[in-house]
């Protein structure tokens, strides 16, 4: 738990930061847009943690959250050129065939023995191609549909704002089962043996192919349970909705703790990453600087935000780079101690001759 530690410790600091630059970092308002804007990343920054920790990833999912919402918008919105249904129609369905698409790219890495990258790199192009294809390149209006309420509402309402927004309470609940999933169960220490040794998982009785192909089924998953918060949110769907999104989510990954090489990470720091990701995308907008011109007029410095990809494109470099650098400090480590292994101590506390003379 060191590293998430650490990462909460920045994380404290980077809104301390933000909150002494513009105290309307933690107004109400922003505070809760943030909160929710952390749950709608951190849900499905979790689903390709699982198949980070397993050695795999995935850059579909951003085009999977939006090819939700557009599914959800087209059967279920009551605007025209939509087909009306229920929301207990379109969201069944589009969740079906998220995971299904899930499904497909699983059994085409571990069956076919296709490279993640390329499998992934392909779906993402043709679910973005399958989302223009039912808007039609144009937009898709869930206006007067219920769905909105999901991202607008909540728990505990305080000057009309509520405290605990759906998508937060719905995070949490994912965080609960994703944790309890990973850390505590038999399924858990398979994912994780699989990230860290392969083969060595596979000689030991392990059904790799078929845990490594359900990864990518949750990944799927719950970047649909993503998109239909997306969907509320937004209020209208196009092809352009989740466009980089993959790119937030494994950067929140990494920053989390989660390594490229696969057998580490944790939910925890899943959703501290997420956080820090947010927290820096608002904060870009947020940060102010007052200051006296040359002619003593009091002026107010912002952060670019054309900056806002420069940034968050900086912060992966950084995280790869530590995360590469703890790898080398670590094999460093070991290899010393196997060089130099600790004198065995008897039971009276003093460490046993090596070599014991010959009576």
């Amino acid at each position: 738990m060191r590293r998430e530690v650490g990462m909460s410790v920045a994380l404290v600091f980077m809104c301390l930061g933000l909150w002494l630059s513009n105290p309307d970092f933690l107004g109400h308002s922003n505070a809760i847009n943030t909160l929710r804007q952390i749950s709608m990343l951190g849900i499905f920054a979790i689903g390709i943690g699982f198949v980070i920790v397993t050695g795999g990833i995935d850059l579909s999912i951003g085009s999977m959250v939006g090819l939700t919402g557009v599914i959800i918008a087209k059967l279920s919105s009551p605007a025209a050129g939509c087909m009306g249904y229920s929301l207990w129609v379109g969201i069944p369905v589009a969740l079906g065939v998220a995971m299904t698409l899930g499904l497909c790219q699983g059994l085409l890495i571990t069956r076919l023995k296709l490279q993640p990258f390329i499998v992934t790199l392909g779906g993402m192009l043709l679910f973005r191609g399958m989302s223009q294809t039912i808007s039609e390149g144009g937009t898709l209006s869930l206006g007067g549909s219920s769905l909105l309420s999901l991202a607008n509402e909540g728990l505990l309402h305080v000057d009309g704002e509520p405290l605990l927004p759906y998508p937060l309470l719905l995070f949490l609940l994912v965080i609960a089962l994703a944790g309890y999933v990973l850390h505590f169960t038999v399924y858990g220490r398979y994912v994780y043996a699989i990230g860290g040794n392969r083969d060595a998982a596979e000689y030991s009785g392990i059904q790799v192919r078929t845990v490594e192909t359900s990864t990518y089924v949750i990944s799927a998953g719950l970047a649909g349970v993503a998109g239909v918060c997306y969907a509320a949110y937004i209020g209208q769907m196009s092809q352009q909705v989740g466009v980089a999104y993959e790119l937030y989510a494994i950067a929140a990954a990494v920053l989390g703790g989660c390594s490229l090489r696969g057998g580490e990470g944790t939910v925890i720091g899943i959703v501290i990453g997420s956080a820090i990701m947010r927290v820096i995308d608002n904060g870009i907008n947020m940060f102010q600087l007052p200051y006296v011109d040359q002619e003593g007029v009091n002026r107010i410095w912002r952060l670019n935000p054309n900056w806002t990809f420069v940034i968050i494109g900086a912060v992966i470099l950084v995280a790869v780079v530590l995360d590469q650098v703890v790898h080398i400090v670590q094999s460093k480590r070991r290899i010393r101690r196997a060089a130099n292994p600790e004198p065995t101590v008897g039971g009276n506390g003093v460490a046993p001759n090596p070599d014991p003379a010959p009576e």
